[in-house]
């Protein structure tokens, strides 16, 4: 009788709680690895109280409030790993809120590194680019949107990682290729998004221009090839000039 009388408080709390309906990250990469990112949380239902937002990003500073309505508290909680923010909503809040904070995120992007006694599997001039979001909170999160902005030098090459893996039956991609302005860029979404769920991503990022270098190796092969192929038809004997055999 008591755990049914458990089950039935959490469910209650649970139809009560704030909802939080949409959470966008827009997220400025900079040449050196580092980040800015701008977040837009959309809630709904919401109820005075307590609610702690995993921002999918470690070691995470320079936060700012950009939006939030009067008596919204916003705390950022730094981690190694993952950070959160505590916001408080208080008492007589709008039934739906819409908050902007802002922060820095360093090392979003980097060079990938071999283990000891194994070669990298991609070029020499490849970065790479990861997230993971992991929904750490009792509430479901409607819709999960991470925008990521490259610099104007680089691109994506290739997706190389999207989970969870898109089904058949959704009716977006999970990753997106998009072009922001002049820069190149890519989108993660995922709705449903339970407590416990996670979703990632992983880019391969490459100058958007060609290597000089590349370039010219392939003008040396191409040339090369050129002066073996004209040597090779001045040393064949042509049909004329072979002797015949007297019949």
């Amino acid at each position: 009788m008591k755990c049914l009388l458990f089950v039935l408080m959490l469910a209650c709390s649970a139809a009560g709680a704030t909802v939080i309906d949409r959470y966008t990250t827009a997220l400025d990469v900079q040449a050196d690895g580092g980040s800015q990112a701008s977040v837009t949380l959309e809630l709904k239902d919401c109820k005075p109280g307590r609610l702690v937002l995993p921002v999918g990003f470690g070691g995470v500073d320079r936060f700012q409030v950009l939006a939030a309505p009067d008596g919204v508290v916003l705390k950022l909680v730094p981690g190694t790993d993952n950070s959160v923010v505590d916001i408080e909503l208080p008492t007589g809040i709008a039934e739906s809120a819409s908050l902007r904070f802002a922060f820095h995120a360093p090392d979003v992007l980097g060079h990938p590194k071999a283990k000891a006694g194994e070669k990298l599997k991609v070029a020499a001039d490849t970065q790479l680019l990861r997230h993971t979001f992991v929904n750490t909170e009792r509430r479901a999160i409607g819709a999960y949107e991470l925008l990521i902005q490259l610099p104007p030098a680089l691109r994506v090459q290739k997706i190389a990682e999207q989970l969870p893996r898109p089904k058949r039956s959704d009716l977006l991609p999970r990753v997106r290729l998009d072009r922001f302005d002049d820069r190149q860029g890519a989108t993660l979404q995922l709705t449903g998004i339970k407590q416990g769920d996670r979703t990632s991503v992983v880019l391969n990022v490459v100058p958007a221009r060609p290597s000089y270098g590349w370039l010219l190796a392939g003008l040396a092969i191409s040339l090369a090839y050129l002066v073996g192929f004209r040597s090779l038809v001045k040393t064949a004997p042509s049909p004329e000039g072979q002797a015949t055999q007297p019949s």
